[in-house]
């Protein structure tokens, strides 16, 4: 979980190593229930996202409007390493770091941003 020092929680991510036996499967999966999300709700693909940032396939989609407990959900895909990583970025009670999904969206892309870099540094090269 991280948060902002005196704010509530802002993401919550899940870091998994896949096995390497039906990783292809598992990822296929996780592809398809991201697309069930989409797809069941008031949530849009992420299209301004490119899809590599910092040598993670990523994944990405946004509720239009500031309600309900998750605003962002993200998945991120390291091959090498068969890591995957599920990112809920939560909306907030006051006080808040954002106010509008315009707010939102710059600190979704600064959190992402920064985290991939931090965990690209640590991760094994590939092979």
């Amino acid at each position: 979980m991280f948060a902002y020092p005196g704010e509530d929680f802002y993401a919550n991510v899940k870091v998994e190593i896949l096995p390497l036996s039906g990783y292809s499967e598992s990822k296929k999966a996780l592809l398809g229930n991201f697309d069930y999300i989409l797809a069941s709700g008031d949530n849009q693909r992420n299209y301004k996202l490119k899809p590599s940032l910092n040598g993670f396939e990523i994944q990405g989609l946004d509720r239009s409007k500031r309600e309900g407990g998750v605003v962002g959900i993200y998945l991120l895909f390291d091959d090498p390493t068969r890591t995957v990583t599920t990112i809920y970025f939560l909306n907030q009670e006051p006080p808040r770091r954002f106010a509008t999904m315009e707010e939102y969206s710059a600190l979704r892309d600064q959190f992402l941003n920064d985290y991939t870099s931090c965990i690209r540094r640590k991760l094994p090269a590939a092979k």
